[in-house]
């Protein structure tokens, strides 16, 4: 996209209002401020954001994301890329030797896999769950690998407003362990769980514009005070409305797009695809979360 940092930021809505393309905006270029407000009101109001052909280095990346603020550091070295503690190989592809690599015996890299295999938010198990994270698509694989992309503040307004009254007070606990427990995995390694102890977080949240979401996804470990069947069936209902067609965006990545999505109000999921021969890496950063209303 060289060459075009002057041309006007265009936004174009997906039919169905969860998402939209926002085409004109170079990212391998210094932001303007003009296209930020561009930029920033479209992912406001739409809550998952598309760029198209872009083409810009790990440094760019950083400095895109730093313009919607401090970014999250990813605690594990093997995870990050190399010379930045700020974005996350999303990847089945070795980083030291650049081979495929295998989660036959290697319990958190397929936990990883399991789990964002999954309907999930990033970050719910923290007690301030990342604001919102920017993936760019560096290697795809030739078929499968897709991501979905479902927006909980549609269906929320969506619901009755008898269901929504009887939602109002319930809490749900987020653990960074749910996912190994569904799975029969062993869990984190005592330091892990330490400093990612199980969180409360409101079950419908507030959005500081005053909308409303759903947090559930696949940290949900379950609904406070209420037995642990019962938990997993609402659990799995409410999940089940959010992921409609009416709230979903279907992402068919290829190389040099970027997906932004705002970390409370989406749920993703990513799609399988040939892991044993097939490559696919993925660049994330992640914009760092601030308190939720509880």
């Amino acid at each position: 996209m060289s060459g075009t940092a002057t041309l006007s930021a265009e936004v174009k809505p997906f039919d169905n209002g969860a998402g939209a393309e926002i085409a004109g905006i170079d990212l391998s270029q210094p932001l303007r401020e003009e296209d930020f407000k561009v930029w920033r009101d479209a992912f406001l109001k739409y809550g998952t954001i598309v760029f198209h052909d872009q083409d810009f280095t790990p440094a760019q990346h950083v400095a895109a994301s730093e313009w919607f603020g401090p970014l999250e550091v990813f605690p594990d070295p093997k995870d990050q890329a190399v010379g930045f503690d700020t974005i996350l190989r999303v990847t089945n592809v070795e980083k030291d030797t650049g081979g495929i690599r295998s989660y036959a015996n290697d319990v958190g890299f397929k936990s990883f896999i399991l789990g964002t295999g999954d309907w999930h938010i990033d970050s719910s198990y923290r007690a301030n769950p990342g604001k919102a994270s920017l993936l760019y698509a560096i290697e795809i694989p030739n078929e499968g690998g897709d991501t979905k992309f479902a927006n909980t503040r549609l269906a929320y307004e969506a619901m009755p407003e008898k269901r929504k009254k009887e939602l109002a007070d319930v809490y749900v606990i987020h653990d960074f362990n749910a996912i190994r427990r569904r799975k029969g995995l062993p869990l984190r390694p005592a330091h892990v769980a330490k400093i990612t102890p199980p969180v409360r977080h409101k079950l419908v949240t507030p959005l500081p514009d005053g909308t409303h979401v759903l947090m559930i996804g696949n940290h949900a470990e379950c609904i406070e005070d209420i037995p642990r069947d019962e938990s997993e069936a609402m659990l799995e209902e409410l999940k089940q409305w959010c992921i409609k067609p009416e709230f979903v965006y279907h992402h068919k990545w290829k190389v040099g797009d970027m997906v932004m999505w705002d970390n409370k109000s989406i749920m993703h999921r990513a799609m399988p695809y040939d892991m044993e021969n097939e490559r696919r890496l993925l660049h994330r950063t992640t914009i760092a979360g601030e308190p939720t209303v509880i």
